[in-house]
């Protein structure tokens, strides 16, 4: 009967330690914790006030999820985020500021994608972002964290029709944090173009701009439409000097005299 070598042993018996730990793929796994983020562009944290928004952690090559949960929180310190511009490595997250804290088990340094979806609260105008970080076992990364910047605008838009088939347009726009649009605020009106789309069967027939109506987020226009028929309204928010831009549809019929 052969006997092994002593190095012959010890390479059978790694292979064999090897094999159990890829198994389970735990075997040196840490926990750790990352903060996650989500900002809406040129404003504050989004967080409660608009219905929270969720939050996954997942390998980006194979899409399996790590964890996954709900951002939830107020929006942050106005002056710390709005009125001072913070100094290099200053924390600009409170213990309030809507965050989720994810923990991940992972048993070496991974490449991982952090991704957001919402607000929660406005499905009309929700959006996607996402980014990519490695992650160390045991590192955890709090604190501000992992901080996604979310552009655009909540956007609400509805109609009335008159006797005289006059269309009456209202649209209720804020940040995507919620934050009201006001003049003499941080938001002023003035800043936006907010026009609704008027189409019928895919054709555009006009643009009408919806002028600031206050006292707080709310534009309103109106158009005359004479002809019967289903009409579709988009209603969009741009800001030319962010970027930032949102929209919202809504449906309109008038009936025959």
């Amino acid at each position: 009967m052969k006997t092994l070598s002593l190095t012959a042993w010890f390479w059978l018996t790694l292979a064999g330690y090897l094999a159990i730990a890829g198994g389970t793929g735990l075997a040196f796994a840490e926990e750790t914790h990352i903060m996650i983020r989500a900002r809406a562009v040129d404003a504050k944290f989004i967080g409660s006030g608009v219905g929270g928004m969720r939050a996954v952690v997942e390998d980006p090559k194979t899409g399996v999820i790590l964890d996954e949960g709900e951002i939830r929180g107020s929006t942050g310190d106005t002056t710390l985020l709005m009125r001072t511009p913070p100094e290099r490595g200053q924390q600009i997250a409170t213990e309030a500021t809507a965050g989720y804290l994810a923990t991940v088990n992972i048993e070496r340094p991974r490449l991982l994608r952090f991704r957001i979806w919402g607000p929660l609260g406005a499905h009309q105008s929700q959006q996607e972002a996402a980014v990519t970080s490695w992650v160390i076992p045991g590192r955890d990364i709090i604190g501000d964290g992992i901080i996604i910047n979310l552009p655009g605008f909540i956007v609400d838009a509805w109609t009335h029709v008159s006797r005289d088939n006059q269309v009456h347009i209202h649209a209720k726009i804020t940040m995507m944090c919620g934050c009201p649009i006001m003049k003499d605020g941080l938001w002023p009106p003035d800043r936006l173009e907010v026009k609704a789309i008027l189409t019928q069967n895919g054709e555009k027939l006009r643009e009408i701009t919806l002028p600031f109506a206050g006292p707080a987020n709310l534009f309103q226009g109106k158009t005359s439409i004479k002809e019967p028929g289903i009409y579709e309204i988009i209603v969009y928010s741009y800001d030319k000097t962010t970027g930032n831009t949102g929209a919202n549809q809504t449906m309109v019929q008038i009936a025959s005299e």
